[in-house]
């Protein structure tokens, strides 16, 4: 039978079918409501990420650019593809100053170390005269803040492994005269002033004897302390006979790496904190995730074994195919973990960036490949909630303060034994 609705039914059943479909469609709008609110602001906080690192100064406080210069010459004005780091990708990521490393190798003996000095601070003097309207040289903090306004990179020469002072103080003050801003005591073997987190054998149960006169004569001209590679008696010695703050310039925190005593403990970032230093973070892998360390390490050791250095052409091949099995690379979150971790234990004036590019060989972040990278750790903490006012102080201010500082005590030693 053939049922025909009248007029009243018909805008009823349309009224029904129409009630039931709003709740649907509202949801869905919602949803897409939703969708666009989460996009939008993450697109909003990338745009200020490329602010911030475009407005403010980044300071790197370790990157081994002149040793891979040494090793294979490059031109850092340029792209270079063997390099993390360069002219064109440092501006893309809004670095203003690299702490340059001068490599000496534990290796090498007083003399033949010295002579290496020589030959990496003719390397990094070569850019800023060859190059006046794109380099500079720097010696305080003031010359990183003219340069920025000048729009010049900064290249301040810090020395890695204190093995060449041999066992004349007077050196020290001929790194001073050379630029060096910071020396980091020790390296990957116990030397004449500390031990190193790197040896098995603790020769001096922290600093010798001649390495507390060390620390005492680099507090007296202004040259920081890094206990980046030192034993954690050593950084307490360090820490206990220093009169001037010190830092660690390219360490993370131990505790999401249990037992690797090349990062910095709990305890250390809290006393570092007392002392008003400052520890910059690795962006290494082999220093932020503990199974990187694990595999890492794994490649250091075949590395020694071997004799082949991670930067040669064999090194770097079987490294690719190393990692095609295992994990070495973490990421701009876990680097940001780390840098979390300093400020929940010690707050937000005593963390900082010292990343190792060219010293970490392919360990780098996956997503922080390069120093053109700093905006992305910057989107992370915006993300994460800190402000403009927080993230310069972790991209460059920390940094800076430490270094007056030290440059403080160094005015105030000198006027005191003149009186």
């Amino acid at each position: 039978m053939n049922i025909q609705a009248n007029d009243y039914e018909v805008k009823s059943i349309r009224k029904i079918t129409l009630l039931s479909i709003i709740p649907v469609l509202l949801a869905v709008s919602l949803v897409s409501c939703k969708s666009r609110l989460q996009e939008k602001p993450e697109d909003e906080l990338w745009k200020k990420a490329l602010k911030i690192c475009k407005n403010n100064i980044i300071l790197d406080s370790h990157n081994d650019w002149p040793h891979r210069h040494f090793l294979f010459p490059g031109d850092i004005s340029k792209k270079w593809a063997r390099s993390d780091f360069d002219l064109p990708r440092a501006k893309k990521g809004g670095l203003n100053a690299v702490l340059s490393v001068v490599f000496a190798s534990s290796s090498l003996g007083v003399e033949e170390g010295r002579g290496r000095i020589d030959s990496l601070i003719r390397i990094i003097s070569y850019y800023t005269k060859t190059y006046p309207d794109k380099f500079a040289p720097a010696l305080n903090p003031d010359d990183i803040k003219n340069n920025y306004k000048n729009n010049l990179l900064s290249l301040p020469l810090c020395l890695e492994n204190g093995t060449p002072i041999g066992d004349d103080l007077g050196y020290l003050e001929y790194l001073k005269n050379q630029g060096i801003v910071y020396i980091t005591i020790s390296y990957d073997k116990a030397n004449q002033i500390s031990d190193s987190s790197y040896d098995t054998i603790r020769k001096w149960d922290g600093l010798s004897p001649f390495g507390l006169e060390v620390i005492k004569e680099m507090n007296r001209l202004g040259i920081m302390i890094d206990i980046s590679h030192s034993t954690d008696s050593a950084v307490f010695q360090t820490l206990q006979h220093s009169k001037a703050p010190i830092i660690a310039s390219h360490s993370s925190c131990r505790h999401f790496t249990p037992g690797y005593e090349r990062n910095i403990s709990d305890t250390l970032i809290k006393v570092i904190e007392d002392k008003n230093g400052v520890v910059m973070i690795n962006f290494g892998s082999f220093c932020l995730d503990s199974v990187c360390v694990k595999n890492c390490n794994y490649l250091f050791d075949w590395y020694d074994s071997t004799g082949i250095s991670m930067h040669s052409e064999e090194g770097i091949d079987f490294t690719l195919k190393y990692k095609e099995t295992h994990k070495i690379n973490s990421d701009a979150k876990t680097v940001a973990d780390h840098i979390e971790h300093v400020i929940k234990l010690a707050g937000i004036d005593h963390v900082g960036m010292g990343s190792d590019y060219n010293g970490m060989g392919l360990s780098h972040p996956s997503d922080l490949p390069d120093v053109s990278g700093y905006p992305v750790l910057v989107f992370e903490l915006l993300k994460r909630g800190y402000t403009e006012e927080d993230i310069n102080k972790i991209l460059s201010e920390n940094f800076l303060r430490v270094w007056n500082n030290v440059i403080e005590v160094a005015d105030s030693l000198n006027k005191s034994s003149s009186i």
